[in-house]
């Protein structure tokens, strides 16, 4: 019986259909020197089908391989020039990987940090795409100025408690999505205001056909996470959950990590 079970196992790995990356893995060697440089200076680098500046070489292995090996922001989009808000843009790897597979997208992408801001528009530069408007911009519930983090990595965020020095310039998603007839991918990675983000922009969610969600959250929090889960499925998606970062390791025992976060979700949503 032992081995019929891990037999039969086996088969089901064997034979479960897997979805092939239409992007090449970054090549051993490149990936060891890559994690072997510093990370206080700008570096570039030629990728397959592009160019990339960056300072921080971990974050680079560590997105290639979710947004061009696994490929977590594929989508099909029923035309070739789909409009794209990429919130959170980063150092502009998700817009590169938009505009790779449609190279008539209109791109939004929306970054504050200033040090990944700049990052990213070298990056549109020295790829020379096309269509595509950068904001360095929050996006958050109002146009204003906020209170901002500028960490110069995928850690910078909204201080909504007032205590650093550094201000941003802020722009409502709700008035950005009244923009657009139709949105084929929202995709939101902004560091914990997605909680008020969403809730802002209810009324224009039945425009967007394709949305992703990264939610951070603390663990006595879980009403927010509820709240948004409410809100997709009211709007008309259907959802798929990922783990974003696996980081208690005993939940029951360790009830939380101490840090800003406990739990970072990937919540893939469509129509």
């Amino acid at each position: 019986m032992i081995i019929t079970n891990i037999l039969k196992g086996i088969r089901k790995r064997l034979i479960a259909p897997k979805q092939k990356s239409r992007f090449a893995p970054i090549p051993w060697l490149t990936e060891r020197i890559l994690k072997n440089e510093p990370d206080n200076s700008v570096k570039k680098r030629q990728f397959s089908g592009f160019v990339l500046n960056y300072i921080r070489p971990y974050e680079v292995v560590k997105t290639y391989k979710e947004l061009f090996v696994q490929e977590i922001y594929r989508f099909t989009a029923k035309t070739d020039c789909p409009v794209i808000l990429d919130c959170g843009a980063n150092i502009g790897l998700s817009s590169i990987y938009f505009k790779l597979n449609y190279p008539n997208a209109i791109v939004h992408a929306y970054e504050p940090d200033i040090t990944l801001f700049e990052l990213l528009k070298k990056n549109i530069q020295d790829n020379a795409f096309s269509n595509i408007t950068l904001h360095q911009a929050a996006i958050w519930i109002e146009d204003t100025n906020l209170s901002f983090d500028n960490k110069g990595s995928e850690g910078s965020h909204i201080d909504l408690s007032g205590k650093s020095v550094n201000t941003v310039k802020a722009l409502s998603l709700a008035s950005q999505l009244d923009q657009f007839d139709h949105i084929d991918l929202l995709k939101m990675d902004i560091e914990g205001a997605e909680f008020e983000v969403v809730q802002s922009c209810i009324a224009q969610l039945h425009k967007v056909e394709n949305f992703f969600l990264e939610y951070h959250g603390k663990v006595n929090e879980t009403h927010k996470l509820v709240t948004l889960l409410d809100i997709v499925k009211a709007a008309g998606f259907n959802v798929y959950i990922k783990m974003a970062a696996d980081n208690l390791q005993s939940p029951l025992y360790q009830k939380n990590t101490g840090e800003i976060y406990d739990v970072q979700l990937n919540i893939f949503c469509h129509k």
